[in-house]
């Protein structure tokens, strides 16, 4: 995860993969799933022109020990 955006989109944080303005990817000839797949990412948003290729990093459950 060096040097690797973060992102927080509605309380949750992923780690960006990739980033593409929205006009270099034509969403009609291929699936999301595929790009997905090819990037290795679970999950796309397309936000301020961009499409964005992330995972999301999972929240854990801890309990502190003293």
């Amino acid at each position: 995860m060096i040097n690797q955006e973060v992102i927080e989109v509605q309380g949750m944080l992923f780690q960006v993969k990739r980033k593409f303005p929205e006009h270099r990817i034509d969403l009609t000839k291929g699936s999301i799933s595929d790009l997905k797949l090819y990037f290795h990412c679970d999950t796309m948003f397309k936000a301020k022109g961009y499409l964005w290729l992330c995972n999301k990093i999972k929240d854990i459950d801890y309990e502190e020990i003293r």
